[in-house]
């Protein structure tokens, strides 16, 4: 198929439009996809169009589908709801989806509106926002409706469905997260209207059991982990899955004994390794989930390595790894960091049942376990080591003085599982 061109002295309002990209004067190459479209400026505003996608791959024809088009609009007062713009303020709920997800991807057009979330943040969202539009495709054409047309009825119906398909928790995830959207349409593309979801009844959530993990329960995973069949059968077709990665036992220690969120753990480094003047070590890495939710960098959370972390490092090469920028877990990894994550926190839940443990537990109670044991050493001032920390850092191996003495601290009384916290 040939490429759509404009005239030099082109109609005005009409554009070359991607019904795949959703954009004006594509830059792509899926030119099947091209068709032409006019926007017409609604006299009185300063920014609200209206938008149609013209059926005409000529363009003679197209300009005359536009002017009809405009007639059309001035005989309707510009109330048509023939919306399919992804530019200016008025758009159809499919529309609406995909700007914000472009905004939820850091590709707004104004620099002070780029947003900086994690990929999987972003799916979420844009998943929540999916749902509510599947809800209002039972009863509107959710390519033509205008995002402002959204009505108390349709936020009741959604509300019913997500109320029947999720636990309270993930309900208020859900519906604060559908908020959000209308919230940028508000005041991100200054769409005129209120926010159908700023008044809602939120679930109650109970308050959940904080489960640590006892050292005989610890110690019997690791113990699973050399005897217990590492073969998963799964449900449906019965695939069988291997769960048994040979870093599975350093990756739980180094869980407990640093009490990291994941990613921390997983692409911690040797030369993350620090020592202060008095001699204590501790790991300085960066505070990933703080510096996101501000979008500030430099902001870093310490880890003061005891004795019991440290009798580990050695037993993973400390001497002969201490300068360098290896992985401490997996140095010669051929996959990526997020698949070594999902290994060590399914495997763990394999070897956890292994063990016959009943208690329902998962890897991150590692991380629960830890806190629960450093509260019992540093109480008030535990948030300094758990990543709620805000401290910056002055100088690459400097740090607060105030944060110093906690980390000292922390790295001469702190035990897991008390005096005898042998693994």
């Amino acid at each position: 198929m040939n490429k759509l061109v404009l005239p030099k002295n082109k109609y005005k309002g009409i554009k070359i439009y991607c019904k795949k990209c959703k954009v004006d004067n594509p830059r792509c190459k899926h030119f099947d996809s091209f068709s032409y479209r006019v926007r017409v400026h609604i006299p009185g505003t300063q920014k609200r169009i209206r938008s149609k996608v013209l059926k005409s791959k000529v363009y003679s024809d197209a300009v005359i589908e536009a002017i009809n088009f405009e007639k059309y609009l001035i005989a309707t007062n510009y109330q048509t709801i023939v919306v399919d713009s992804s530019h200016g303020n008025d758009y159809s709920v499919v529309d609406a989806i995909i700007k914000y997800n472009h905004y939820l991807n850091g590709e707004s057009e104004y620099a002070q509106f780029k947003k900086n979330v994690t990929d999987e943040h972003r799916k979420e969202l844009i998943r929540f926002c999916k749902y509510f539009a599947q809800s209002l495709k039972k009863s509107k054409n959710i390519e033509s409706t205008r995002i402002i047309d959204v009505t108390r009825q349709d936020v009741s119906d959604f509300y019913l469905w997500a109320d029947n398909h999720y636990s309270p928790k993930t309900f208020n995830k859900c519906l604060n997260g559908v908020k959000s959207f209308f919230e940028f349409l508000i005041d991100i593309e200054e769409i005129e209207m209120k926010n159908p979801f700023r008044k809602y009844s939120r679930k109650h959530i109970r308050k959940a059991n904080i489960d640590s993990v006892t050292r005989e329960e610890f110690k019997a995973i690791l113990k699973a982990v050399d005897t217990y069949d590492p073969v998963l059968v799964l449900g449906g077709r019965g695939e069988r899955k291997n769960m048994f990665k040979p870093y599975l036992k350093d990756g739980f220690r180094l869980f407990l004994l640093t009490g990291g969120r994941r990613e921390e753990i997983v692409d911690l480094k040797w030369s993350d390794i620090y020592e202060s003047v008095s001699g204590v070590k501790f790991f300085r890495i960066q505070n990933l989930k703080v510096a996101r939710s501000r979008n500030i960098d430099g902001l870093y959370k310490y880890i003061p390595i005891n004795s019991d972390l440290f009798d580990l490092l050695m037993e993973m090469g400390f001497h002969e790894k201490k300068h360098t920028d290896d992985y401490i877990l997996e140095p010669e990894r051929k996959v990526q960091s997020k698949t070594i994550m999902d290994s060590l926190s399914k495997s763990f839940t394999h070897y956890k049942n292994g063990a016959g443990i009943k208690k329902e537990i998962s890897l991150k109670n590692l991380r629960k376990t830890y806190i629960t044991w450093v509260h019992q050493v540093m109480q008030k001032e535990t948030g300094l080591l758990t990543s709620h920390s805000t401290t910056k850092v002055l100088e690459s191996y400097y740090i607060d003085p105030q944060i110093l003495s906690v980390v000292e601290k922390g790295a001469v009384e702190i035990k897991i599982f008390g005096e005898d916290s042998s693994l």
